[in-house]
């Protein structure tokens, strides 16, 4: 009778025990509060989910991030506007696969019921389309289209490694620039080593100003490169630190042609003789710190780089110069609702290039490669006001200067840019925002932008 007595108490203690797991599974989805995942982790324990999402963020992302030299930037911005948010987000589907197994997709947020993304982009698999706008002003307004595919890993890690990624990528813009490639991501033992490898075939059209020259100033001619880009990337982390050095290679073959000026027959001739077939072969050394809370949209952190982009003739290069690049990207809070972001971005031309290889200044609403020369300073701040639910309102301004050298700093203006735009939080679990930013540089240049986390990617 006891042993009976005993049996029926513990199938009781069973029941009470599930129909209290249930209660607090239950309240715990009802329970609303604002928590980001990269800056505080909702669960502790070492199969939390969130944290497996931060690592592979920041891993994915470094190894996608812009490497390439002035060149090579322009080839490539409308690839990697597309890549890089393609590739960063969807490759969080093996961090989520155990959590949201067999669970259904939905666009409405279980906390604010507005609409989200999260529920799509980490549970989906296999192949993806994805299509992306393009509005550089440099090479027109266009659009790109991407084929991504997620491999299957049978090696089986203590540690959480990121997902290998291939994809196909096709664009075109209004101005007849065209590109179409293939990369692919890997990730070497547990979480030591990544790589990413990108074969591109750019046909590229943009407007030259001459380095600061006075006939061009005035007066663009528009370059058109035919080229092919192989690209190569390795990096290692440090220990367990926010360290990461690594190196870069990159094969750039082009056939350089000039438009040429209706009625200057002078100018013309001297436009000739710059069409060229050029290769340009250069490694990359860099170290990186990172200490950014979320790599789409930081909040706090700081995210820095220091490298040089090295080209020589031992490498196959035509011609022997280096690049001395320093970034610096300062994420601030200044209150619960108010957002700063800093931007310091030095590049220094050591030696003679090509001349579509020299540093540019980059901010919004200035056209790529507008103004040019051996070095270039870059300074901006943008501010960010989240004035209802999960929309904010941006505004930005910034300024740069490409000069010769320290005698000429003076002699050149500064160029500006003043904006602003709005985001909309896409995907409250990661932490991304999306939106529109429109730009004046210079008191005359407009262009608008569509952002995909942020606009310093």
């Amino acid at each position: 009778m006891s042993t009976r007595k005993t049996i029926i108490e513990n199938k009781l203690d069973k029941k009470i025990q599930l129909k209290i797991r249930k209660i607090v599974v239950h309240n715990l989805r009802k329970v609303k509060v604002n928590i980001n995942p990269f800056s505080g982790f909702v669960f502790p324990g070492k199969t939390n989910a969130f944290c497996r999402i931060h690592s592979n963020f920041r891993t994915v992302w470094r190894r996608i991030g812009t490497a390439f030299s002035a060149h090579v930037y322009v080839a490539l911005i409308c690839f990697f506007s597309l890549l890089i948010p393609a590739v960063s987000v969807l490759a969080q589907t093996d961090s989520m696969n155990v959590a949201v197994k067999g669970k259904k997709i939905s666009f409405k947020d279980s906390v604010d019921g507005a609409f989200d993304v999260s529920s799509f982009l980490l549970e989906h698999r296999g192949v993806l389309p994805v299509i992306s706008p393009i509005t550089e002003p440099a090479t027109g307004y266009g659009g790109a289209v991407a084929l991504l595919y997620f491999h299957n890993r049978k090696t089986k890690y203590k540690s959480y490694v990121p997902p290998d990624v291939s994809g196909l990528i096709g664009l075109v813009t209004s101005n007849r620039t065209w590109g179409v490639g293939g990369f692919h991501s890997h990730t070497f033992g547990e979480n030591r080593v990544r790589s990413m490898t990108v074969i591109f075939k750019p046909d590229l059209r943009i407007d030259y100003y001459g380095n600061n020259n006075e006939i061009l100033e005035n007066n663009p001619v528009t370059v058109n490169l035919d080229a092919w880009v192989f690209y190569q990337k390795l990096q290692l982390r440090i220990a367990e630190s926010q360290f990461y050095v690594g190196a870069s290679y990159t094969h750039f073959n082009s056939t350089v042609t000039l438009d040429t000026i209706e009625g200057n027959r002078l100018l013309n001739e001297i436009i000739k003789r710059l069409n060229v077939n050029s290769q340009i072969v250069t490694i990359k050394p860099q170290i990186v710190y990172d200490s950014r809370d979320n790599v789409f949209t930081p909040t706090k952190g700081i995210n820095s780089e220091l490298s040089i982009n090295h080209s020589a003739k031992w490498l196959g290069s035509d011609d022997n110069y280096s690049i001395l690049k320093t970034n610096f990207y300062g994420y601030l809070p200044i209150g619960p609702k108010l957002f700063s972001g800093w931007r310091f971005n030095g590049s220094f031309m050591l030696g003679d290039g090509p001349f579509y290889a020299y540093p540019f200044v980059s901010l919004r609403g200035i056209p790529a490669m507008r103004y040019q020369s051996d070095n270039v300073l870059v300074a901006e701040t943008e501010w960010r006001y989240n004035f209802y639910r999960r929309w904010s309102v941006v505004g930005f301004t910034g300024v740069g200067k490409a000069f010769k050298d320290a005698s000429t700093f003076n002699d050149i203006d500064f160029t500006y840019t003043v904006g602003s735009g709005f985001r909309y939080k896409l995907a409250r679990m990661m932490g991304i925002h999306t939106g529109l930013d429109f730009a004046m540089g210079n008191g005359k240049d407009f262009a608008f932008y569509v952002v995909f986390g942020s606009s310093w990617q």
